[in-house]
């Protein structure tokens, strides 16, 4: 949240690049849920690129990609750069 409040120009957007994840418990899905939440609260949305299957699964079983978005997952970085670069301002 302070990158986003810092930032020198608008956020309307926030990529992880979730290569590195390997998995997700009770404890990171709920962060996500609430930063999801928090950053939604904002008029900003959550979007994950390079996130691996079975990272994805796991979120599926948390009930998250509900909460976040099927649309907010890109396989690659570029692929969700290209995305934003494509939608209307």
């Amino acid at each position: 949240m302070e990158a986003i409040d810092a930032s020198p120009t608008p956020v309307r957007r926030v990529v992880v690049a979730a290569e590195p994840v390997t998995s997700v418990d009770v404890t990171s899905a709920d962060m996500l849920r609430e930063l999801s939440r928090t950053l939604q609260a904002r008029g900003l949305a959550l979007h994950f690129a390079e996130m691996k299957d079975p990272v994805r699964d796991k979120l599926k079983r948390f009930e998250l990609m509900e909460a976040i978005g099927d649309k907010n997952f890109h396989p690659t970085v570029g692929s969700a750069v290209d995305a934003y670069l494509g939608e209307p301002a």
